[in-house]
């Protein structure tokens, strides 16, 4: 079974919990502070999933060079250059914070920007993180489900659901992010990614300067005990 190479990163806000994420998939621990990535950080993750491809279930294989990059705007001159070659992209926001969904838009913006043109596919997948703020009472939930999804269909992205990185045991995040998987290959195929490698704010150098519904493609299984 050939292996398929997919470049997806990371996009949010800063403290939405994209590094959590990238850490969680990779060591399986959380973290509950994470010290907010400077430039662009780089893993690779194996993961196995099967696919229905005309009328037929395969096993596919993918190796996933994940990007988790800077939420601050005075980094974003550095993420920018990434977002090119991306296969899928994973947009967080904090379900507690309307901020960070109400910037979606401009994620958005900068990803039609940077990414999209007659040639590319990729897939934009939306997720509501840190679910668990609202399960402990911890802190009110600024952002339903309902408005998530309205904004799927507005901006024309995938609804991912809504997640707890803290609560979610390692081996049900891997099936989650091996689902996200799943959605990107419906869109994207067997494209293969670019290769590019992770850049520190100190080595960066200035250079010159869609997505489909669920119901055509639903995710297999919804892990709605942990999310």
């Amino acid at each position: 079974m050939s292996t398929i190479n997919y470049k997806i990163v990371l996009l949010g806000n800063t403290g939405v919990g994209k590094t959590s994420i990238f850490k969680k998939l990779d060591t399986g621990e959380f973290h509950e502070k994470n010290i907010a990535t400077i430039g662009i950080e780089k893993k690779t993750i194996d993961v196995n999933v099967e696919v229905e491809k005309n009328g037929k279930k395969e096993k596919k294989s993918f190796s996933i060079s994940l990007f988790d990059t800077a939420g601050q705007e005075k980094f974003r001159a550095i993420t920018l250059s990434y977002y090119k070659g991306s296969n899928g992209i994973l947009l967080l926001y904090d379900i507690t914070s309307k901020q960070s969904f109400e910037n979606v838009s401009t994620w958005v913006d900068s990803i039609k920007d940077s990414v999209d043109s007659e040639e590319s596919k990729y897939a934009v997948i939306l997720i509501g993180n840190k679910l668990d703020l609202v399960n402990e009472g911890k802190k009110d939930r600024e952002v339903s489900e309902e408005e998530a999804k309205k904004a799927c269909k507005k901006f024309d992205l995938i609804w991912g659901g809504e997640q707890s990185t803290k609560d979610i045991d390692f081996d049900e995040l891997k099936q989650l992010f091996g689902e996200y998987i799943t959605e990107v290959y419906y869109k994207v195929g067997e494209k293969k990614e670019g290769k590019q490698k992770a850049q520190k704010i100190g080595d960066y150098k200035k250079k010159k300067k869609s997505c489909f519904g669920l119901e055509k493609h639903p995710i297999s299984k919804r892990l709605s005990a942990k999310r």
